[in-house]
């Protein structure tokens, strides 16, 4: 398992593991949702996320490295 934080930019990856944080729920994410890493800042700045395909979310990298990901083949 690789996670959110260290995954190449611009590929599909599936949400394996994620902290038990409630704003992620909020945001959407969680367990089986599919994002894409638009980008990540530089000097351990945030990720950028594009989630389900519809909406972006931003997550800080100490929370982005906690969440756990698979990359989805097509």
């Amino acid at each position: 398992m690789k996670n959110l934080y260290s995954v190449s930019k611009n590929k599909v990856f599936r949400i394996v593991s994620v902290p038990d944080i409630a704003l992620l729920k909020n945001l959407g994410v969680y367990t089986n949702r599919e994002v894409v890493v638009q980008n990540r800042y530089a000097f351990g700045g945030p990720v950028l996320l594009r989630v389900q395909d519809t909406y972006s979310v931003a997550l800080g990298k100490d929370i982005a490295k906690k969440i756990e990901v698979q990359e989805v083949t097509i």
